[in-house]
Protein backbone atom coordinates (compact mmCIF):
# COMPACT_ATOMS: atom_id res chain seq x y z
CA UNK A 1 0.00 0.00 0.00
CA UNK A 2 3.10 2.20 1.01
CA UNK A 3 4.49 1.26 -2.72
CA UNK A 4 1.18 2.84 -4.40
CA UNK A 5 0.81 5.66 -2.12
CA UNK A 6 4.50 6.96 -2.99
CA UNK A 7 3.84 6.43 -7.28
CA UNK A 8 0.31 8.25 -6.96
CA UNK A 9 2.29 11.17 -4.66
CA UNK A 10 5.10 10.93 -7.60
CA UNK A 11 2.58 11.63 -10.70
CA UNK A 12 1.01 14.27 -8.57
CA UNK A 13 4.01 16.02 -8.36
CA UNK A 14 5.37 15.22 -11.94
CA UNK A 15 1.97 16.96 -13.06
CA UNK A 16 2.68 20.13 -11.56
CA UNK A 17 5.72 19.78 -12.59
CA UNK A 18 5.29 19.60 -15.94
CA UNK A 19 3.04 22.68 -16.76
CA UNK A 20 4.98 24.60 -15.07
CA UNK A 21 8.06 23.27 -17.38
CA UNK A 22 5.86 24.01 -20.53
CA UNK A 23 5.35 27.61 -19.04
CA UNK A 24 8.71 28.27 -18.87
CA UNK A 25 9.52 27.18 -22.27
CA UNK A 26 6.86 29.16 -23.92
CA UNK A 27 7.91 32.23 -22.26
CA UNK A 28 11.88 31.87 -22.72
CA UNK A 29 14.47 34.57 -21.65
CA UNK A 30 15.74 34.28 -25.53
CA UNK A 31 12.48 34.86 -27.46
CA UNK A 32 12.94 38.38 -29.73
CA UNK A 33 10.71 38.49 -32.72
CA UNK A 34 11.33 40.37 -36.63
CA UNK A 35 8.09 41.86 -38.31
CA UNK A 36 8.73 41.79 -42.07
CA UNK A 37 7.33 43.77 -45.06
CA UNK A 38 7.07 42.25 -48.20
CA UNK A 39 5.86 44.65 -51.09
CA UNK A 40 4.73 43.32 -54.34
CA UNK A 41 3.04 44.05 -57.56
CA UNK A 42 -1.11 42.33 -58.58
CA UNK A 43 1.15 39.33 -60.22
CA UNK A 44 2.96 38.82 -56.57
CA UNK A 45 6.26 40.43 -57.81
CA UNK A 46 8.43 42.20 -55.63
CA UNK A 47 8.62 45.70 -56.42
CA UNK A 48 9.33 49.36 -55.30
CA UNK A 49 8.58 51.31 -58.03
CA UNK A 50 4.97 51.54 -59.58
CA UNK A 51 3.26 53.57 -61.72
CA UNK A 52 0.14 56.05 -61.20
CA UNK A 53 -3.14 53.74 -60.79
CA UNK A 54 -1.30 50.47 -59.85
CA UNK A 55 -2.30 48.18 -57.27
CA UNK A 56 0.24 47.58 -54.27
CA UNK A 57 0.17 44.60 -51.90
CA UNK A 58 1.68 44.45 -48.88
CA UNK A 59 2.08 41.74 -46.48
CA UNK A 60 3.79 41.62 -42.94
CA UNK A 61 4.92 38.44 -41.72
CA UNK A 62 6.64 37.37 -38.14
CA UNK A 63 9.75 35.18 -37.87
CA UNK A 64 11.70 34.49 -34.48
CA UNK A 65 15.19 36.28 -34.23
CA UNK A 66 16.11 34.72 -31.31
CA UNK A 67 16.59 30.91 -30.09
CA UNK A 68 13.35 31.00 -28.18
CA UNK A 69 10.17 29.27 -29.65
CA UNK A 70 6.69 29.81 -28.22
CA UNK A 71 2.92 30.50 -29.45
CA UNK A 72 1.65 34.25 -29.65
CA UNK A 73 -1.13 34.58 -27.28
CA UNK A 74 -1.45 38.46 -28.80
CA UNK A 75 -0.15 41.39 -30.56
CA UNK A 76 -0.96 45.21 -31.96
CA UNK A 77 1.20 47.48 -34.10
CA UNK A 78 1.12 50.10 -37.11
CA UNK A 79 1.86 50.32 -40.41
CA UNK A 80 2.59 53.69 -41.49
CA UNK A 81 2.35 55.30 -45.07
CA UNK A 82 1.46 58.95 -47.29
CA UNK A 83 -2.00 58.68 -47.94
CA UNK A 84 -1.66 61.09 -50.82
CA UNK A 85 0.31 58.77 -52.68
CA UNK A 86 -1.37 56.01 -52.18
CA UNK A 87 -4.60 54.74 -51.23
CA UNK A 88 -5.97 52.07 -49.01
CA UNK A 89 -8.65 50.38 -50.92
CA UNK A 90 -9.03 46.51 -48.87
CA UNK A 91 -7.55 44.66 -46.58
CA UNK A 92 -7.15 40.66 -46.28
CA UNK A 93 -7.11 39.58 -42.92
CA UNK A 94 -6.11 36.21 -41.35
CA UNK A 95 -8.18 34.56 -39.10
CA UNK A 96 -9.21 36.30 -35.34
CA UNK A 97 -6.33 39.52 -37.10
CA UNK A 98 -8.27 42.18 -37.22
CA UNK A 99 -6.73 45.35 -39.78
CA UNK A 100 -8.48 48.41 -39.60
CA UNK A 101 -7.43 51.27 -41.86
CA UNK A 102 -7.52 55.19 -40.19
CA UNK A 103 -5.67 58.39 -41.30
CA UNK A 104 -2.71 56.80 -42.81
CA UNK A 105 -2.03 53.87 -40.98
CA UNK A 106 -3.24 50.46 -40.84
CA UNK A 107 -3.48 48.89 -37.26
CA UNK A 108 -2.96 44.99 -36.64
CA UNK A 109 -4.87 43.68 -33.55
CA UNK A 110 -4.83 40.05 -32.38
CA UNK A 111 -5.90 38.39 -29.19
CA UNK A 112 -6.51 34.89 -28.18
CA UNK A 113 -9.31 33.64 -26.52
CA UNK A 114 -8.39 30.03 -26.61
CA UNK A 115 -5.58 30.10 -24.16
CA UNK A 116 -3.67 28.16 -26.44
CA UNK A 117 -2.38 30.77 -28.81
CA UNK A 118 -1.22 30.84 -32.41
CA UNK A 119 1.29 28.75 -33.73
CA UNK A 120 4.88 29.34 -36.30
CA UNK A 121 1.74 29.25 -39.07
CA UNK A 122 0.61 31.83 -38.13
CA UNK A 123 3.80 34.41 -37.71
CA UNK A 124 4.06 33.27 -41.51
CA UNK A 125 1.08 35.71 -42.90
CA UNK A 126 -0.41 38.78 -40.50
CA UNK A 127 -2.81 40.18 -43.43
CA UNK A 128 -2.24 42.06 -47.01
CA UNK A 129 -2.98 45.57 -47.14
CA UNK A 130 -3.56 46.49 -50.70
CA UNK A 131 -3.07 50.23 -52.26
CA UNK A 132 -4.14 52.02 -55.36
CA UNK A 133 -0.78 54.45 -56.19
CA UNK A 134 -2.99 57.42 -57.35
CA UNK A 135 0.15 60.36 -56.81
CA UNK A 136 3.53 60.86 -57.86
CA UNK A 137 5.61 60.76 -54.69
CA UNK A 138 8.54 58.82 -52.48
CA UNK A 139 7.87 57.56 -49.32
CA UNK A 140 8.36 54.83 -46.40
CA UNK A 141 6.58 52.04 -45.46
CA UNK A 142 7.21 52.04 -41.78
CA UNK A 143 5.97 49.97 -38.51
CA UNK A 144 5.49 51.27 -35.14
CA UNK A 145 4.46 50.26 -31.66
CA UNK A 146 4.93 46.45 -32.31
CA UNK A 147 4.02 44.38 -29.31
CA UNK A 148 3.40 40.45 -28.86
CA UNK A 149 1.97 39.08 -25.95
CA UNK A 150 3.35 35.83 -24.16
CA UNK A 151 1.43 33.20 -22.08
CA UNK A 152 1.90 34.97 -18.66
CA UNK A 153 0.19 37.88 -20.22
CA UNK A 154 3.64 39.74 -20.26
CA UNK A 155 4.73 41.90 -23.37
CA UNK A 156 7.77 41.88 -25.91
CA UNK A 157 8.16 44.72 -28.04
CA UNK A 158 9.51 44.02 -31.35
CA UNK A 159 12.51 45.95 -32.48
CA UNK A 160 14.28 47.50 -34.55
CA UNK A 161 12.00 48.24 -37.91
CA UNK A 162 13.40 48.29 -41.13
CA UNK A 163 11.30 50.81 -43.31
CA UNK A 164 11.13 49.95 -46.84
CA UNK A 165 10.96 53.04 -49.38
CA UNK A 166 8.31 53.41 -52.53
CA UNK A 167 8.52 55.31 -55.89
CA UNK A 168 5.49 56.12 -57.15
CA UNK A 169 5.41 57.89 -61.12
CA UNK A 170 8.42 60.45 -61.14
CA UNK A 171 8.93 59.77 -57.22
CA UNK A 172 7.89 63.96 -57.23
CA UNK A 173 4.85 65.20 -55.39
CA UNK A 174 3.09 67.54 -57.79
CA UNK A 175 1.56 70.86 -56.00
CA UNK A 176 -2.17 71.28 -57.24
CA UNK A 177 -5.26 72.32 -55.81
CA UNK A 178 -6.37 68.41 -55.25
CA UNK A 179 -3.33 67.96 -52.39
CA UNK A 180 -3.92 71.44 -50.67
CA UNK A 181 -7.43 70.37 -50.69
CA UNK A 182 -6.42 67.16 -48.87
CA UNK A 183 -4.14 68.78 -46.47
CA UNK A 184 -6.78 71.37 -45.81
CA UNK A 185 -9.31 68.46 -44.66
CA UNK A 186 -6.20 66.72 -42.50
CA UNK A 187 -5.49 69.68 -40.69
CA UNK A 188 -9.14 70.23 -39.92
CA UNK A 189 -9.88 66.73 -38.81
CA UNK A 190 -6.48 66.45 -36.76
CA UNK A 191 -8.14 69.70 -35.07
CA UNK A 192 -11.32 68.19 -34.57
CA UNK A 193 -9.93 64.66 -33.20
CA UNK A 194 -7.82 66.51 -30.43
CA UNK A 195 -8.34 68.51 -26.66
CA UNK A 196 -7.91 72.21 -26.93
CA UNK A 197 -7.86 73.30 -23.25
CA UNK A 198 -5.18 75.72 -20.91
CA UNK A 199 -5.87 73.94 -17.86
CA UNK A 200 -4.48 70.66 -17.72
CA UNK A 201 -5.45 69.22 -14.58
CA UNK A 202 -9.19 68.47 -16.17
CA UNK A 203 -7.80 66.25 -18.50
CA UNK A 204 -6.93 62.53 -17.91
CA UNK A 205 -8.22 60.62 -20.60
CA UNK A 206 -6.41 60.99 -23.41
CA UNK A 207 -3.27 61.85 -21.83
CA UNK A 208 -2.63 64.73 -23.83
CA UNK A 209 -3.54 68.20 -25.01
CA UNK A 210 -2.97 71.48 -27.09
CA UNK A 211 -2.96 75.05 -25.77
CA UNK A 212 -5.60 77.43 -26.72
CA UNK A 213 -2.55 79.54 -28.64
CA UNK A 214 -1.01 76.82 -31.26
CA UNK A 215 -5.01 76.03 -32.12
CA UNK A 216 -5.76 79.47 -33.11
CA UNK A 217 -2.31 79.75 -34.53
CA UNK A 218 -2.72 76.49 -37.06
CA UNK A 219 -6.65 77.83 -37.57
CA UNK A 220 -4.87 81.05 -38.76
CA UNK A 221 -2.49 78.83 -41.25
CA UNK A 222 -5.79 76.87 -42.03
CA UNK A 223 -7.34 80.00 -43.07
CA UNK A 224 -4.79 81.32 -45.11
CA UNK A 225 -4.58 78.10 -47.28
CA UNK A 226 -8.23 78.22 -47.68
CA UNK A 227 -8.22 81.76 -48.98
CA UNK A 228 -5.65 80.09 -51.88
CA UNK A 229 -7.97 77.33 -52.79
CA UNK A 230 -10.80 79.55 -53.05
CA UNK A 231 -8.85 82.19 -55.00
CA UNK A 232 -9.87 81.08 -58.83
CA UNK A 233 -6.60 81.76 -60.66
CA UNK A 234 -4.15 80.76 -58.16
CA UNK A 235 -0.82 80.35 -59.25
CA UNK A 236 0.94 76.85 -58.81
CA UNK A 237 3.91 79.28 -56.64
CA UNK A 238 1.09 80.44 -54.57
CA UNK A 239 -0.13 76.79 -54.01
CA UNK A 240 2.97 75.92 -53.62
CA UNK A 241 3.59 78.26 -50.57
CA UNK A 242 0.30 77.21 -49.01
CA UNK A 243 0.64 74.40 -49.07
CA UNK A 244 4.29 74.60 -47.55
CA UNK A 245 3.43 77.05 -44.61
CA UNK A 246 0.25 74.59 -43.99
CA UNK A 247 2.88 71.74 -43.63
CA UNK A 248 4.73 73.81 -41.07
CA UNK A 249 1.98 75.03 -39.32
CA UNK A 250 0.55 71.34 -38.53
CA UNK A 251 4.52 70.26 -37.93
CA UNK A 252 3.92 73.60 -34.62
CA UNK A 253 1.07 72.47 -33.79
CA UNK A 254 2.29 68.59 -33.19
CA UNK A 255 5.22 69.65 -31.78
CA UNK A 256 3.27 71.54 -28.85
CA UNK A 257 1.44 68.72 -27.77
CA UNK A 258 1.25 68.27 -23.88
CA UNK A 259 1.53 65.17 -22.85
CA UNK A 260 0.68 64.38 -19.14
CA UNK A 261 3.97 62.52 -17.65
CA UNK A 262 2.89 58.64 -16.37
CA UNK A 263 5.59 57.41 -13.49
CA UNK A 264 6.44 54.93 -11.45
CA UNK A 265 8.82 54.58 -8.76
CA UNK A 266 9.71 51.27 -8.61
CA UNK A 267 9.23 48.01 -10.36
CA UNK A 268 6.56 45.66 -9.35
CA UNK A 269 8.51 42.55 -10.42
CA UNK A 270 7.56 42.22 -13.96
CA UNK A 271 7.99 45.60 -16.04
CA UNK A 272 11.06 47.07 -16.95
CA UNK A 273 12.54 50.35 -15.16
CA UNK A 274 14.57 52.92 -17.21
CA UNK A 275 16.33 55.73 -15.23
CA UNK A 276 15.95 59.50 -17.18
CA UNK A 277 18.44 62.01 -16.17
CA UNK A 278 18.09 65.72 -16.98
CA UNK A 279 21.33 68.11 -16.65
CA UNK A 280 22.04 71.57 -18.10
CA UNK A 281 24.67 72.99 -20.07
CA UNK A 282 26.17 76.33 -20.36
CA UNK A 283 23.99 77.97 -17.90
CA UNK A 284 20.96 80.68 -17.66
CA UNK A 285 18.37 78.34 -16.58
CA UNK A 286 17.73 75.01 -14.62
CA UNK A 287 16.05 71.92 -14.49
CA UNK A 288 12.75 71.83 -12.14
CA UNK A 289 12.91 70.07 -9.33
CA UNK A 290 11.95 66.60 -9.23
CA UNK A 291 12.70 66.00 -13.16
CA UNK A 292 16.58 65.72 -12.92
CA UNK A 293 16.34 61.96 -12.18
CA UNK A 294 13.49 60.02 -12.80
CA UNK A 295 12.57 56.17 -12.87
CA UNK A 296 9.95 55.33 -15.79
CA UNK A 297 8.34 52.04 -16.91
CA UNK A 298 9.11 50.95 -20.36
CA UNK A 299 6.64 52.13 -22.84
CA UNK A 300 5.85 54.84 -20.74
CA UNK A 301 6.23 58.82 -21.25
CA UNK A 302 8.87 60.75 -19.49
CA UNK A 303 8.11 64.53 -19.18
CA UNK A 304 11.14 67.07 -18.50
CA UNK A 305 10.29 70.89 -17.33
CA UNK A 306 12.62 73.45 -17.73
CA UNK A 307 13.13 77.04 -15.89
CA UNK A 308 15.04 79.45 -17.91
CA UNK A 309 17.11 82.86 -16.28
CA UNK A 310 14.86 85.82 -17.10
CA UNK A 311 15.42 86.95 -20.46
CA UNK A 312 16.53 83.32 -21.64
CA UNK A 313 14.55 80.40 -23.35
CA UNK A 314 15.27 76.65 -24.02
CA UNK A 315 16.98 76.35 -26.99
CA UNK A 316 18.08 72.94 -27.53
CA UNK A 317 17.19 68.98 -25.74
CA UNK A 318 19.67 66.41 -26.51
CA UNK A 319 18.21 63.03 -26.34
CA UNK A 320 21.16 60.57 -25.83
CA UNK A 321 23.00 63.33 -28.21
CA UNK A 322 19.91 63.51 -30.52
CA UNK A 323 19.34 66.86 -30.91
CA UNK A 324 15.52 68.48 -30.88
CA UNK A 325 13.89 72.03 -30.57
CA UNK A 326 13.81 73.32 -27.13
CA UNK A 327 10.71 73.56 -25.16
CA UNK A 328 10.00 74.57 -21.99
CA UNK A 329 7.67 71.22 -21.27
CA UNK A 330 9.42 68.52 -23.35
CA UNK A 331 8.10 64.88 -22.88
CA UNK A 332 9.46 62.02 -24.67
CA UNK A 333 6.67 59.72 -25.95
CA UNK A 334 7.78 56.36 -25.26
CA UNK A 335 10.85 55.43 -22.98
CA UNK A 336 12.54 51.80 -24.23
CA UNK A 337 15.88 52.49 -22.91
CA UNK A 338 18.05 54.24 -19.89
CA UNK A 339 18.19 58.18 -21.51
CA UNK A 340 20.46 61.04 -20.73
CA UNK A 341 18.84 64.76 -21.11
CA UNK A 342 21.53 67.44 -21.89
CA UNK A 343 19.21 71.21 -22.17
CA UNK A 344 20.64 74.06 -23.31
CA UNK A 345 19.16 77.85 -23.25
CA UNK A 346 19.66 80.94 -25.19
CA UNK A 347 18.71 84.35 -25.13
CA UNK A 348 15.94 85.77 -25.99
CA UNK A 349 15.78 88.39 -29.31
CA UNK A 350 14.53 91.41 -28.90
CA UNK A 351 12.75 91.57 -31.59
CA UNK A 352 9.06 91.71 -32.05
CA UNK A 353 8.36 91.18 -35.74
CA UNK A 354 9.33 87.82 -35.81
CA UNK A 355 7.44 84.41 -33.61
CA UNK A 356 7.87 81.14 -32.25
CA UNK A 357 6.01 79.61 -35.31
CA UNK A 358 8.19 81.23 -37.83
CA UNK A 359 9.65 78.85 -39.52
CA UNK A 360 12.89 81.28 -39.74
CA UNK A 361 12.66 82.16 -35.80
CA UNK A 362 15.44 79.88 -34.37
CA UNK A 363 17.98 80.47 -37.26
CA UNK A 364 17.53 84.31 -36.64
CA UNK A 365 17.78 83.60 -32.85
CA UNK A 366 21.46 81.55 -33.80
CA UNK A 367 22.26 84.50 -35.47
CA UNK A 368 21.40 87.08 -32.88
CA UNK A 369 22.99 85.31 -30.07
CA UNK A 370 26.18 84.46 -32.42
CA UNK A 371 26.42 88.28 -32.82
CA UNK A 372 26.17 87.42 -36.77
CA UNK A 373 23.37 89.68 -37.05
CA UNK A 374 22.01 92.98 -35.65
CA UNK A 375 18.34 94.10 -36.23
CA UNK A 376 17.21 96.82 -38.46
CA UNK A 377 16.73 98.59 -34.79
CA UNK A 378 16.52 97.72 -31.45
CA UNK A 379 13.55 95.91 -31.83
CA UNK A 380 12.99 94.99 -35.42
CA UNK A 381 15.01 92.26 -37.57
CA UNK A 382 12.72 92.58 -40.73
CA UNK A 383 13.02 88.66 -41.67
CA UNK A 384 11.57 90.26 -44.96
CA UNK A 385 13.79 92.66 -45.93
CA UNK A 386 16.78 92.24 -48.32
CA UNK A 387 20.54 90.91 -47.73
CA UNK A 388 22.88 93.22 -48.89
CA UNK A 389 26.37 92.59 -50.59
CA UNK A 390 28.13 94.23 -47.85
CA UNK A 391 26.04 92.86 -45.07
CA UNK A 392 26.94 89.28 -45.71
CA UNK A 393 30.90 90.24 -46.00
CA UNK A 394 30.31 92.30 -42.98
CA UNK A 395 28.44 88.63 -40.99
CA UNK A 396 31.40 86.26 -42.53
CA UNK A 397 34.22 89.48 -40.94
CA UNK A 398 32.53 88.69 -37.65
CA UNK A 399 32.52 84.97 -37.97
CA UNK A 400 36.48 85.42 -38.59
CA UNK A 401 36.16 87.30 -35.44
CA UNK A 402 36.74 90.58 -37.18
CA UNK A 403 40.60 90.54 -37.41
CA UNK A 404 42.61 93.50 -38.12
CA UNK A 405 42.38 95.13 -41.48
CA UNK A 406 44.77 97.53 -43.33
CA UNK A 407 42.74 99.59 -45.68
CA UNK A 408 43.86 99.57 -49.51
CA UNK A 409 41.88 101.64 -52.32
CA UNK A 410 40.68 98.46 -54.17
CA UNK A 411 37.04 99.21 -54.68
CA UNK A 412 36.19 102.80 -56.06
CA UNK A 413 32.36 102.71 -54.13
CA UNK A 414 34.50 101.30 -51.10
CA UNK A 415 35.95 104.29 -49.14
CA UNK A 416 37.63 103.99 -45.71
CA UNK A 417 35.43 105.01 -42.64
CA UNK A 418 32.22 102.88 -43.62
CA UNK A 419 30.86 100.58 -41.62
CA UNK A 420 31.09 98.25 -44.18
CA UNK A 421 34.81 99.24 -45.28
CA UNK A 422 36.95 96.73 -43.19
CA UNK A 423 34.60 93.45 -43.78
CA UNK A 424 34.63 93.94 -47.58
CA UNK A 425 38.77 94.31 -47.94
CA UNK A 426 38.95 91.58 -45.76
CA UNK A 427 36.87 89.63 -47.71
CA UNK A 428 38.61 90.66 -51.27
CA UNK A 429 41.94 90.43 -48.87
CA UNK A 430 40.93 86.34 -48.52
CA UNK A 431 40.09 85.78 -51.52
CA UNK A 432 35.89 85.17 -50.82
CA UNK A 433 34.87 88.44 -52.52
CA UNK A 434 36.26 90.12 -56.22
CA UNK A 435 33.63 92.78 -57.14
CA UNK A 436 32.21 93.15 -60.77
CA UNK A 437 34.70 94.34 -63.29
CA UNK A 438 35.97 97.92 -63.46
CA UNK A 439 36.70 97.79 -59.55
CA UNK A 440 33.16 98.04 -58.58
CA UNK A 441 32.10 96.28 -55.87
CA UNK A 442 28.08 97.93 -55.05
CA UNK A 443 28.03 97.31 -51.03
CA UNK A 444 24.62 98.34 -51.05
CA UNK A 445 23.28 96.06 -54.25
CA UNK A 446 20.83 93.32 -52.72
CA UNK A 447 22.72 89.78 -52.71
CA UNK A 448 21.31 87.24 -54.81
CA UNK A 449 20.90 83.67 -53.37
CA UNK A 450 23.97 82.23 -56.01
CA UNK A 451 26.59 85.04 -54.99
CA UNK A 452 26.22 83.78 -51.39
CA UNK A 453 26.38 80.43 -52.60
CA UNK A 454 29.77 81.56 -54.16
CA UNK A 455 30.84 83.52 -50.99
CA UNK A 456 30.16 80.56 -48.26
CA UNK A 457 32.39 78.30 -50.51
CA UNK A 458 35.62 80.61 -50.72
CA UNK A 459 34.97 81.15 -47.44
CA UNK A 460 34.62 77.36 -46.65
CA UNK A 461 37.54 76.65 -48.74
CA UNK A 462 40.02 79.08 -46.84
CA UNK A 463 38.95 77.50 -43.43
CA UNK A 464 40.12 73.75 -45.50
CA UNK A 465 36.53 72.63 -44.90
CA UNK A 466 35.22 69.82 -47.08
CA UNK A 467 34.48 70.86 -50.58
CA UNK A 468 33.69 67.56 -51.65
CA UNK A 469 30.30 66.77 -53.35
CA UNK A 470 28.76 63.34 -54.04
CA UNK A 471 25.96 64.86 -56.83
CA UNK A 472 27.61 65.26 -60.31
CA UNK A 473 24.11 66.80 -61.40
CA UNK A 474 20.99 69.43 -59.66
CA UNK A 475 17.70 68.16 -60.41
CA UNK A 476 15.92 71.69 -60.04
CA UNK A 477 14.04 72.66 -62.91
CA UNK A 478 16.14 76.30 -62.92
CA UNK A 479 19.37 74.34 -62.71
CA UNK A 480 19.96 75.68 -66.40
CA UNK A 481 19.77 79.20 -65.23
CA UNK A 482 22.49 79.23 -62.64
CA UNK A 483 25.42 81.38 -63.99
CA UNK A 484 28.85 79.53 -64.71
CA UNK A 485 30.90 81.19 -61.87
CA UNK A 486 28.38 79.62 -59.50
CA UNK A 487 27.64 76.25 -60.37
CA UNK A 488 30.59 74.69 -58.18
CA UNK A 489 29.68 76.60 -55.08
CA UNK A 490 25.64 76.13 -55.46
CA UNK A 491 26.82 72.40 -56.04
CA UNK A 492 28.55 72.66 -53.00
CA UNK A 493 25.66 74.50 -50.80
CA UNK A 494 23.15 71.69 -52.04
CA UNK A 495 25.09 68.70 -51.16
CA UNK A 496 25.83 69.95 -47.66
CA UNK A 497 22.19 71.02 -46.74
CA UNK A 498 23.23 74.69 -46.71
CA UNK A 499 20.77 75.70 -49.47
CA UNK A 500 17.53 74.43 -50.33
CA UNK A 501 14.99 74.32 -52.91
CA UNK A 502 11.92 75.67 -53.30
CA UNK A 503 8.27 73.46 -52.78
CA UNK A 504 7.87 74.07 -56.74
CA UNK A 505 11.50 72.31 -57.52
CA UNK A 506 13.29 75.77 -58.08
CA UNK A 507 16.16 76.80 -56.74
CA UNK A 508 15.74 80.49 -57.70
CA UNK A 509 19.60 81.52 -58.15
CA UNK A 510 19.42 85.03 -59.12
CA UNK A 511 16.60 85.61 -56.89
CA UNK A 512 17.38 88.16 -54.02
CA UNK A 513 17.90 86.33 -50.80
CA UNK A 514 15.97 88.06 -47.66
CA UNK A 515 17.58 88.74 -44.07
CA UNK A 516 15.43 85.75 -43.20
CA UNK A 517 16.84 82.89 -45.18
CA UNK A 518 20.61 84.35 -44.83
CA UNK A 519 20.52 83.72 -41.19
CA UNK A 520 18.97 80.41 -41.93
CA UNK A 521 21.87 79.40 -44.45
CA UNK A 522 24.26 80.84 -42.32
CA UNK A 523 23.30 78.19 -39.37
CA UNK A 524 23.25 75.37 -41.66
CA UNK A 525 26.73 76.50 -42.67
CA UNK A 526 28.00 76.55 -39.20
CA UNK A 527 26.73 73.56 -38.28
CA UNK A 528 28.94 71.64 -40.59
CA UNK A 529 32.32 72.80 -38.46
Amino acid sequence: MMKYLKTIICIMLLGAVLPSYAYSANDAADLSYRVNITVTDSSGSPKSSFDVGEDIFVKLSLSYTGAGRAPVYGFQGKLQFDSYVLKNTSVKMEKDISMKYTDGVINYIYLDMTASGKDDSMLQNIGTAVFQARNNGTFDFSLSNFILTNKDASQRYITPFEDVQIIVGSGIKEASKSSLYEDIVAAKSLLASVIIADNPKTIYSPDFWYSTKSAQNLRNVIAEAEAVFDKENALASEISAAIEKLSIGVSNFENSKIIGPKRWVASDGNNINYSVKASVKGGNGKIADGFEAQTIRATTSATIRMIPDEGFETEYIFINGEKFIGRDIYTIPEVSRDITVVVTFARKTPFTDIAHDDWFYFSVRYAYNEGLFTGTSETKFSPSGQMSRAMLATVLYRMENQPNVKFSDVFSDVQSGHWYSDSIIWANQNQIVNGYRKGIFAPNDAITREQIAVMLYRYAQGKGFDLHTENSSLSFKDANKISAFAKESIHWAVSKGIMKGNSDLTLNPSGLATRAEVATMLQRFKELE
